[in-house]
């Protein structure tokens, strides 16, 4: 293919670059990065020209951006420009070993700088963000973004989930799939067609992930059984607290929040799934973030969100049962495999029986902690 028309992506902050293609043949390096990387930029241009077939004049003007960031711009560049199919290999990626979903961070989808040290912060999952965080005018760049730090960025144990954008799944989904995340975010999930629609999808696009819609309107509270239960791959329910009261009209205030919560956690508890608690939106305030994690964990929630990475530790620690609550619950379980191993239809200990669940809550427990796999 041969480009006909300018495309151009990216922009010249700092970690990032811009990239223009036109008609025309040759690389043009610019740029604080020109003097030691030109000739390296040159050849990873070079080469991803060459597997997609694309004949096209390029200009690139770095300030730091790692090759991922290099790609992501120019493949949307070159979408811009006419390419209508930018394919690539699927990444290889590796199920979680622990369901831990105590932290969950938002990223945005087109920040390099931030994509960049999302996997140091030990975050549950880290949620990309194509949604909210992405101007309009900018998706497009942040598909191919998302795509490429997927591929070739580590973000250790982190498990990595995509925020879409409802009315453009399709084209979402078209583009990161190749980078293989864990899951997809489905924001403003208010039905439980809306998740058919997705799995639908994804079975289209030939990616296997985990489903968490996101409850966040009137309609969505409303319909959450239905939502918990339209799939298999529904894993989790995240709750969105600052569309939710704009779109009831409220005040976001512990009252105002503990009808949707409260219906939230029943749905995902009755559907075998988790339930997620919105963020707490005053990223200093850290004993107000102590005070509500505590509140939400106490109703049933298994995680909550987090729009700083200093809120990580202190939802960490509200979640992570203490040393005693752990040796409680090993001792629970190991009298329940003593009475089935001596046939026994109940389990004691200390000489209070263990009913079903006391030994439910003694497993949460070790699951919090990590150090039970079973789901």
């Amino acid at each position: 293919m041969k480009v006909r028309k300018e495309g151009m992506a990216g922009t010249d902050d700092k970690r990032d670059c811009l990239v223009r293609v036109n008609e025309g043949e040759g690389i043009t390096i610019t740029g604080k990065d020109q003097p030691m990387f030109g000739e390296h930029i040159e050849t990873l241009v070079r080469q991803r020209l060459k597997n997609l077939e694309v004949e096209a004049r390029v200009e690139v003007n770095s300030d730091g951006a790692l090759d991922y960031v290099i790609l992501g711009r120019l493949e949307s560049a070159l979408k811009k420009a006419g390419k209508e199919v930018i394919t690539d290999h699927v990444t290889e990626r590796s199920p979680t070993k622990t369901p831990l979903r105590r932290s969950r961070m938002y990223v945005p989808g087109n920040n390099p700088r931030m994509l960049n040290s999302a996997g140091v912060y030990g975050c549950d999952c880290l949620i990309f963000d194509l949604e909210d965080s992405v101007a309009p005018d900018a998706k497009e760049d942040a598909r191919f973004l998302v795509k490429n730090a997927l591929k070739h960025l580590d973000f250790g144990k982190s498990e990595v989930w995509v925020r879409v954008n409802k009315p453009t799944v399709k084209e979402d989904l078209s583009v990161v799939k190749y980078g293989n995340p864990h899951g997809i975010c489905l924001p403003k999930a208010e039905e439980g067609e809306d998740i058919v629609i997705l799995e639908n999808i994804l079975e289209e696009e030939g990616l296997e992930a985990h489903i968490m819609p996101i409850i966040e309107t009137a309609r969505g509270v409303e319909n959450v059984a239905d939502i918990a239960g339209a799939s298999d791959s529904v894993v989790a329910l995240a709750f969105g607290a600052e569309d939710f009261t704009r779109d009831i009209g409220g005040k976001r205030t512990w009252d105002t929040l503990l009808y949707p919560r409260s219906r939230l956690v029943v749905a995902a508890t009755a559907h075998g799934v988790q339930a997620l608690d919105t963020i707490y939106p005053h990223a200093q305030d850290t004993e107000g973030l102590r005070e509500e994690t505590q509140k939400i964990m106490e109703m049933g929630f298994h995680g909550k969100g987090a729009i700083h990475p200093s809120q990580i530790e202190v939802i960490h620690q509200c979640f992570t049962p203490t040393p005693e609550e752990i040796e409680e619950a090993r001792a629970i379980l190991q009298a329940v495999e003593e009475a089935k191993a001596r046939g026994l239809g109940t389990a004691s200990l200390h000489g209070k029986m263990i009913d079903v669940p006391v030994e439910k809550k003694a497993r949460t427990i070790l699951r919090r902690s990590g150090l039970l796999d079973e789901q």
